[in-house]
């Protein structure tokens, strides 16, 4: 089943880097959609219908194209799995945050209620293992489980974070390995296992995706700060909003006396009393939100923190330098390019 174009449309930046890719992806969306033909499992369709990168199914696909003997219906049900359970992940996420908007489109939760949400994403999980246990690839199945605890472990930690003004640059990085980089990685991994590459490459693929998916967290950050709403497809300033401080805010902390710091932040710092005492919530003040944001772009903490973003991606292609991509190598470039330009 073909979809409309619309539907896998593609930020520009990511033409060159997926072009290859594309009638792998396209088997992919088919197959996730096939995957969901319970009747109540259809209600999640139109979010999946409505685009998305792709960007991790790509990377499985991707690294196991840069091996020389793949399985290529297993890195399609892999592929597929992965990309279910990024769509939970996005399920689960747009509840914790209050999210009203994913891909231009009212989130889950938004559309169909809380309990729905919470059991599609449970849904979503359980089927993605069901492919994965159909494999009879015990490596695949153990790195994903294990991925799938490193997401849970990043948002529980990233909402014991919240409105923590001492939150140090470390801590960030470890919260945004566990959230976002594990399962990027954890993609590139597999991939490469079920592409047949040697063992070292498949280390040197997933550092690669480690490094770049730590790159489009941190970019992710400061476009929730600077980003037009209508391209990102969701709401901006959400992240300071619910009190988690990205590395933008961080490196903005840094540069502040201690009195700046406090007469800034003290809507955050209210919101955080009321947290303690039940009454959770977002700051919900347009005002406080649009003066940390320009704050934080003109002081360059933005810039800062794009500087680290580049500096990620420079260290993942680093570890690619020597290793043999079986004629891939600009796709690699090019993703690592996108990470950096992207504005959605």
């Amino acid at each position: 089943m073909d979809l409309p174009a619309s539907t896998l449309r593609l930020n520009s930046h990511l033409d060159l880097a997926l072009a290859p890719l594309q009638r792998d992806l396209q088997a992919v969306t088919d197959r996730v959609l096939s995957a969901l033909t319970d009747p109540a499992a259809r209600k999640v369709v139109y979010l999946i219908s409505a685009g998305g990168k792709r960007l991790r199914p790509a990377l499985v696909l991707l690294a196991g194209l840069s091996g020389r003997t793949q399985d290529h219906r297993a890195l399609i049900e892999t592929a597929t799995a992965v990309e279910l359970i990024h769509t939970a992940t996005l399920i689960h996420d747009d509840i914790i945050d209050a999210s009203p908007r994913r891909r231009s489109q009212p989130t889950f939760h938004t559309r169909w209620g809380t309990e729905r949400a919470v059991l599609m994403g449970d849904y979503l999980y359980a089927t993605a293992f069901t492919l994965l246990a159909g494999l009879s690839a015990a490596p695949v199945v153990r790195v994903m489980a294990g991925v799938c605890q490193d997401l849970c472990r990043g948002e529980l930690r990233e909402v014991e974070a919240r409105y923590r003004l001492d939150l140090q640059e470390s801590d960030y990085l470890s919260i945004i390995h566990d959230k976002t980089a594990s399962l990027i990685g954890g993609c590139a991994r597999v991939g490469a296992y079920l592409g047949g590459c040697p063992s070292k490459m498949i280390d040197r693929l997933e550092q690669f995706a480690i490094n770049f998916g730590l790159a489009f967290q941190i970019i992710d950050d400061c476009l929730d700060l600077m980003g037009d709403p209508r391209r990102l497809g969701k709401s901006t300033l959400a992240d300071i909003d619910k009190g988690t401080l990205s590395l933008p805010i961080i490196y903005l902390t840094r540069q502040l006396s201690a009195s700046h710091r406090r007469r800034l932040f003290a809507p955050l710092r209210r919101a955080a009393g009321a947290c303690r005492t039940g009454a959770v919530g977002p700051v919900a003040d347009p005002a406080f939100l649009a003066r940390v944001a320009k704050a934080a772009k003109e002081s360059g903490a933005i810039a800062q923190a794009q500087a680290r973003a580049a500096a990620f991606i420079q260290a993942g292609q680093d570890t690619l330098s020597a290793v043999p991509l079986n004629g891939l190598s600009h796709t690699y470039d090019a993703l690592a390019n996108y990470a950096l330009s992207r504005t959605n």
